[in-house]
């Protein structure tokens, strides 16, 4: 007996805590079944994809989606307002975290990849070949560029 309570406790030392954005409970949201490849066009960064799998950006509650990206597609300095949780399925993302946005201190994260993108971090990220990556993070989110001169969403079309 002792020794099955000393492995119950010895487990939930060592398993990571639930999500809150893992579903729970009977009647969860599992997600979306149908239109899994319905890559759509980001209006925050253009020439990246991005496929919702459960919630919405804008509204409260968990959101996972993915983004596709192209190979040398550079994302300008920004921050999230959420922490985002993120694994790379295929390719390379290249992110620079924190202050100084040099380049030199790039990180490189191949498929099979985790990080963690805190709240209010400031980076800027790109791509090298053909990347996917999935996020599992919280409703509602904003994408905040340091240059709002940089945010595409501002630019004025002719």
């Amino acid at each position: 007996m002792k020794s099955l309570v000393g492995l119950a406790l010895l487990l939930s030392a060592l398993l990571p805590p639930r999500l809150p954005c893992q579903a729970t409970g009977v009647g969860a949201d599992s997600g979306r079944t149908a239109g899994l490849n319905e890559w759509h066009a980001s209006k925050t960064v253009p020439g990246v994809f991005y496929m919702p799998l459960l919630g919405e950006g804008t509204r409260p509650g968990a959101y996972v989606y993915r983004v596709k990206a192209p190979n040398g597609l550079r994302v300008p300095p920004h921050w999230h307002t959420k922490t985002m949780h993120q694994t790379v399925l295929t390719g390379t993302l290249v992110i620079v975290m924190g202050e100084p946005l040099d380049s030199s201190r790039a990180q490189r994260y191949a498929g099979g990849s985790f990080l963690v993108t805190p709240a209010g971090m400031r980076h800027a990220e790109w791509f090298e070949g053909e990347t996917v990556v999935h996020v599992e993070t919280e409703g509602p989110i904003e994408t905040v560029f340091v240059n709002p001169g940089d945010d595409p969403r501002k630019r004025t079309q002719p």
